[in-house]
């Protein structure tokens, strides 16, 4: 199994970061190909809504910039990855600038494919792939589900948000950190195990 750890924080430390190493460490251990991608490594430049709102991301399924910016080569990996963890830090109730100007252009690129007849056959890269969903809430704890609920609306456009393809919602903050480590773990090394059924 592939497993690709997409993550939203900025940070080299804290919970969240710590989350991401747990996920990654987890899934070595287990024996699957893991590789993390640090969204804030990356300056994606955010979606310019080309040619009166819709451009190469409706009928190539690139984005037009994006092999300048390193987001077509990345979409390219999701195409070839078994399985998702996806971890964000709560900013204002929301996933981390990094995490949703990626995820717009991947929704742009990835959710197109359904309405027009030049998708190859392959559909989206995240439709019946397992997903696990994680959200660190430093500060107040407060943000957590609505960056969740975010987090999953983005998918189901995708075709992958469903109750088959979403496999662990995590929410974390500074109170419940220990355990959910924890969880994590286990909700890893199950989704992999499963994974390979």
């Amino acid at each position: 199994m592939k497993l690709l750890i997409i993550s939203g924080t900025p940070k080299k430390e804290g919970i969240c970061h710590s989350l991401v190493k747990i996920a990654e460490n987890t899934a070595i251990e287990i024996g699957a190909e893991t590789e993390v991608v640090k969204l804030t490594d990356y300056a994606f430049m955010a979606c310019k809504m080309c040619d009166e709102g819709w451009g190469q991301c409706l009928t190539d399924h690139l984005c037009r910039f994006g092999d300048k910016d390193g987001f077509n080569a990345l979409q390219q990996k999701f195409k070839e990855a078994d399985a998702f963890v996806f971890i964000t830090p709560v900013y204002w109730g929301e996933a981390s600038e990094a995490f949703k100007t990626f995820f717009n252009k991947l929704r742009r690129c990835q959710a197109t494919k359904q309405w027009d007849g030049n998708d190859t056959g392959d559909g989206s890269y995240l439709a019946g792939k397992l997903i696990i969903l994680v959200a660190s809430a430093g500060g107040s704890g407060n943000g957590i589900l609505s960056t969740l609920t975010e987090m999953e609306r983005s998918l189901g456009h995708m075709n992958a948000g469903s109750r088959s393809n979403i496999y662990d919602y995590i929410c974390v903050n500074r109170w419940n950190q220990e355990y959910k480590r924890e969880t994590l773990k286990l909700a890893v090394t199950s989704l992999i195990q499963n994974g390979r059924d």
